[in-house]
């Protein structure tokens, strides 16, 4: 057996064992050819190996990720009602990240404990054409291990199905809202223009909430499918 096959083989078991959890950072190449104490090619060689069998996604620029275990194609079956014309590889730009306590708003949405804490993520997808602003709401006993960095490289639905629930249904709203002062700043368009507002409510099995999605944009290619 090659070096190659028998490092890729033991990250595989790492892996599979839960060590790197669904959307988790590997070590970079450089980290990984020292603690194996091979070289470059040879750590390049099982990597690429990990990606082929699509245990390992590698974002250029950004490092190497545990591959999601939803597909792109389970994503746009499971939305139903709004499905996008075209879901490529966006750039996106962490604007804020924080825990806070649910309040009283957000607890009855997610059926926890006003006082219980939640994650708040606030991104920016950028393509090359179109700017959406995404807030994501996670409560953190449903996802103890989140680290932001999956923002990056996982969708919305893979990154809520990595907590400790599944999911099983999604309901999906669409809004017509205006742009106040910030979101036209950031979406790069006038205040008070009209803006798209997409909430997504992710829930498991027993139809009990796990996750809250919203993403605003000024256009989009979005369209409404009643059938």
């Amino acid at each position: 057996m090659s070096l190659f096959v028998k490092i890729a083989a033991h990250l595989m078991e790492q892996i599979k064992a839960g060590q790197y959890g669904v959307g988790s950072e590997l070590p970079p190449e450089g980290k990984l050819q020292k603690d194996y104490d091979v070289s470059r090619t040879t750590i390049r060689k099982a990597i690429d190996l990990l990606v082929n069998k699509n245990l390992v996604v590698r974002k250029k620029g950004v490092g190497l990720f545990v591959a999601p275990t939803l597909s792109t194609q389970t994503i746009l079956k499971m939305t139903g009602i709004i499905k996008p014309h075209i879901y490529g590889n966006h750039k996106k730009v962490i604007k804020e990240s924080y825990l806070r306590q649910a309040g009283n708003y957000y607890s009855q949405l997610l059926k926890i404990k006003p006082t219980e804490l939640m994650y708040y993520i606030s991104f920016l997808e950028v393509s090359e054409k179109n700017v959406v602003k995404e807030i994501f709401l996670l409560p953190l006993s449903y996802f103890p291990d989140f680290q932001v960095s999956i923002i990056k490289v996982l969708s919305p639905l893979e990154i809520t199905n990595s907590g400790k629930r599944k999911v099983d249904k999604l309901e999906q709203d669409l809004q017509l809202t205006a742009a106040n002062a910030e979101l036209a700043k950031q979406l790069q368009c006038k205040i008070n223009d009209p803006l798209f507002k997409i909430s997504n409510h992710y829930f498991d099995i027993n139809s009990e909430p796990i996750a809250i999605e919203y993403k605003f944009a000024c256009n989009t290619k979005y369209v409404v499918d009643f059938t």
